[in-house]
């Protein structure tokens, strides 16, 4: 193995530490500094707020330790942490969110949502589905719906092992810039989704039942989603996260990606993502508005996420130059 001399200057170590940075070390930052100040803000009202802090200085310290590793040595464990660290933070990141929205915007907008959704279709979508609802359908869509982090993760294992470096950093860039940008629009319009509003939660079983796997996806979901089990107000419980969908513009970035970069498992994420943007709505998660705004921000967002990092690289070199 060999090892890169390392700067002996404590400002060249800062000039080396913004060369090695990159885009979506940036973003992520940015999200822990932003939750890390709502958690100071709002701290008598989030009785987790300090360990929500630590977390968040400790997210930063495994960024800044791969980013330093990654430089100094070839070790290449550090470099698969420099890339996948954003896999567990993006989680985190959702997670955290949470905490957050109701406090910052305790209104829900369903009702506009479900009025949209009138406007536009001149029905309720989720209701019209259940004329087309069968198990095996249920049971299909429902793993649909589950494979939404396994998609871009299999996408970025095979860029991974294909040694394509250059175009993971774009895949890690495009996603985590997503992500990111969709959490922060939870707070713009707080929402539960027709399966607390239009539908009664408790029979969804019985409305919507599959076949082998839709009770254990539907009850990890859930889980994942902040419904508590045998609550009897899941509603106040789960989370704000149906306006816009993360899950159709997340799924539609991993398939533009996929296309760009020729992966081999595009077909496979086309047929998967379309179905999974369908089960959206099928399963009651989202209404029809939420994939529409989901779809339109994905395709601003994307050609806006190349000017950003352009910024960032921009002023990253601009800044380890001057302190040269």
């Amino acid at each position: 193995m060999n090892r890169i001399s390392a700067p002996d200057d404590p400002i060249d170590w800062a000039a080396h530490f913004r060369r090695a940075l990159f885009s979506a070390d940036i973003y992520t930052l940015s999200i822990l500094a932003l939750y890390s100040v709502l958690a100071l803000v709002y701290y008598q009202h989030i009785p987790m707020a300090a360990t929500l802090l630590l977390e968040n200085l400790l997210i930063a310290v495994v960024i800044a330790s791969s980013v330093v590793l990654t430089h100094l040595t070839e070790y290449k464990v550090f470099l698969l942490v420099r890339y996948f660290y954003i896999i567990p933070v993006v989680y985190l990141m959702y997670d955290q969110t949470h905490y957050f929205v109701r406090l910052v915007h305790p209104i829900d907008y369903d009702d506009w949502l479900i009025i949209s959704d009138r406007w536009l279709l001149g029905v309720d979508p989720t209701r019209w589905f259940m004329s087309l609802a069968n198990p095996w359908l249920t049971e299909y869509l429902q793993i649909c719906y589950f494979l939404f982090y396994v998609l871009p993760i299999t996408h970025a294992v095979e860029l991974w092992a294909k040694s394509d470096i250059e175009r993971l950093r774009v895949f890690a860039r495009k996603m985590t810039f997503v992500y990111y940008i969709s959490y922060v629009a939870y707070f713009a319009f707080p929402a539960v989704g027709p399966r607390f509003t239009l539908h009664e939660f408790g029979l969804t079983s019985l409305e919507l039942p599959g076949i082998w796997l839709t009770e254990t996806l539907r009850a990890i979901i859930n889980a994942g989603g902040g419904v508590i089990a045998g609550s009897a107000n899941p509603a106040q419980d789960v989370n704000r996260d149906c306006m816009p969908s993360g899950h159709t513009m997340l799924t539609l970035v991993n398939m533009i990606l996929a296309f760009r970069f020729h992966s081999s498992f595009r077909w496979l994420f086309a047929v998967i993502g379309t179905s999974l943007i369908i089960s959206t709505v099928y399963l009651r998660y989202h209404y029809v508005v939420d994939v529409l705004v989901g779809i339109v921000l994905v395709l601003v967002l994307m050609p806006a996420e190349i000017a950003v990092d352009k910024y960032c690289r921009k002023y990253l070199t601009k800044r380890a130059i001057s302190r040269s």
